[in-house]
């Protein structure tokens, strides 16, 4: 496995496949009800771990303190529905990106209707993959939201409470989302089962673990990247605003707006570009972990 050489070939793909970057914007309004549903649960967790009296989420025009514990467990309970469905979809796109940049490694196009065009076993791998390890990693999510709502009238104690499992299940998430990621490759690319995509990637982990690990710091380096940019052009927009607030300066608010509707489109790109470089990337480490296992030597035309 040569790293420089995946990057290389990363680079190359990510700049000359439109496919997966086109399957990319389309994860935008997937994600949009998980979103939603996100902020509601942060605004129960809000109302279930802070005082009442410091509590913007009772500001909010929900009637959250006439909510019973059942009717609590039941919004959670479809929370965790409608975020698992999301997933689904989620990975079904990512699926199809990953088999996009896989064409694009062995040199051939695919439209993103062949992309998409998943089959019924690798629609029921995913479905099992979601309903298992995707429920798993939702429900850990939810845990921490629904002890803050059952522990509300003891504030303090149950803050402690839930700040402590959340500590502990935030690397089990991570740990878990990995695998899933790893799962989806081989579901994508070798259009595996489940159990046999399990120990598929047992195998390629173990042998060529440290090109995964390359890839991982890879996307954490880029990814900071990106959020150092992103936070540089909101904290210009937010000193400007607020400059122009405490001024009374119109102009300076005109430019605040300005720069944030120019800004706008640069972030999304750049977030975009995150994504299909680190999915691209992703895809040839394990091509070339496949390659190696195998005892062969990967060499994609690009």
């Amino acid at each position: 496995m040569d790293p420089l050489q995946i990057i290389r070939e990363s680079i190359q793909i990510t700049f000359r496949t439109k496919a997966v970057w086109i399957l990319a914007f389309l994860l935008y309004p997937v994600m949009i009800p998980a979103l939603i549903l996100a902020g509601g649960m942060g605004a129960a967790a809000s109302y279930g771990m802070l005082p009442a009296g410091n509590n913007a989420a009772n500001s909010l025009p929900l009637p959250l303190q006439d909510f019973s514990t059942p009717e609590w467990v039941l919004f959670l309970v479809i929370s965790l529905i409608g975020l698992t469905i999301t997933s689904l979809l989620t990975w079904a796109i990512q699926t199809a990106m990953i088999r996009a940049a896989d064409s694009a490694a062995d040199g051939k196009t695919i439209s993103i209707r062949e992309a998409l065009r998943l089959g019924k076993e690798r629609w029921l791998s995913l479905l099992k993959l979601a309903f298992t390890f995707g429920l798993v990693i939702q429900a850990m999510g939810i845990l921490p939201v629904l002890l803050a709502i059952l522990l509300r009238e003891n504030t303090v104690w149950g803050s402690a409470v839930v700040a402590m499992i959340q500590t502990f299940l935030s690397p089990v998430t991570l740990v878990l989302g990995i695998l899933v990621f790893l799962l989806m490759m081989s579901v994508a690319i070798e259009d595996a089962r489940p159990r046999t995509a399990f120990r598929r990637v047992g195998k390629l982990v173990r042998s060529g673990w440290w090109g995964f690990l390359l890839a991982y710091i890879v996307q954490a380096i880029l990814a900071l990247t990106v959020a150092f940019i992103l936070a540089f052009f909101i904290a210009v927009v937010l000193i400007l605003f607020a400059a122009a607030w405490l001024s009374n300066s119109t102009a300076g608010t005109a430019i605040a707006a300005a720069i944030c509707v120019l800004a706008s489109p640069v972030g999304l790109a750049l977030l975009t570009l995150a994504m299909v470089f680190s999915t691209v990337y992703f895809t040839l480490t394990y091509r070339a972990a496949a390659a190696e296992a195998a005892g062969r030597i990967p060499n994609p035309s690009v």
